[in-house]
């Protein structure tokens, strides 16, 4: 990558500083958040989930729009695997290093104890995909999760979590085709 602080003639300090940042991302990712299973590579490519709307959205023309579309779909990835017990797509949309790989270990132990949560919902209320650079972006999201309620196989009562909302920078990582989360920093605490 170069010595970051060394830059082009006249580039101004932060310039330099936002290319040595995301050095330090590229860095970061490849070694932290890589597949524990296969060391210093990213989760091998799956296809991209579909929509169940009847009508086609557009393909994204930007860096900016494909992660965007990215982020979106994780989110609504992540209320459908609550909601259904099923990870298998949520699985392949984050590196298992990032912290956002948490919820699909809680919806297999769920669905181990025959739990459900069928009323959870990620709601996103804002997103900015910003500093996108060699196959790395970030995106600013703010979402609510929704107040819900943990189901037995009986549909007894088992827990209920409050609603709660977040403010997150997702770290995003380009892969063969497609933007998955790497890292998330929490942005409130």
């Amino acid at each position: 990558m170069g010595d970051c602080a060394a830059g082009p003639v006249g580039e101004p300090a932060a310039g330099r500083l936002r290319r040595c940042v995301l050095a330090a991302l590229v860095l970061g990712l490849v070694v932290a958040c890589s597949d524990p299973d296969q060391p210093s590579t990213l989760p091998s490519d799956t296809p991209k989930p579909t929509s169940s709307s009847s009508s086609a959205s557009p393909s994204p023309e930007t860096v900016e729009q494909e992660v965007e579309a990215a982020v979106r779909a994780y989110y609504a990835e992540l209320t459908r695997a609550a909601q259904t017990n099923d990870t298998t797509l949520l699985k392949t949309m984050s590196t298992k290093g990032c912290p956002c790989y948490r919820p699909v270990r809680v919806i297999e132990r769920g669905m181990a104890r025959g739990e459900i949560t069928p009323n959870a919902e990620w709601t996103i209320t804002s997103l900015k995909v910003h500093d996108i650079e060699d196959g790395l972006a970030l995106a600013e999201v703010r979402y609510n999760v929704s107040a819900y309620d943990v189901v037995d196989e009986s549909g007894e009562l088992v827990a209920q979590v409050k609603a709660q909302s977040s403010h997150y920078d997702l770290s995003m990582v380009r892969t063969d085709r497609r933007w998955i989360v790497g890292n998330v920093f929490d942005l409130e605490s």
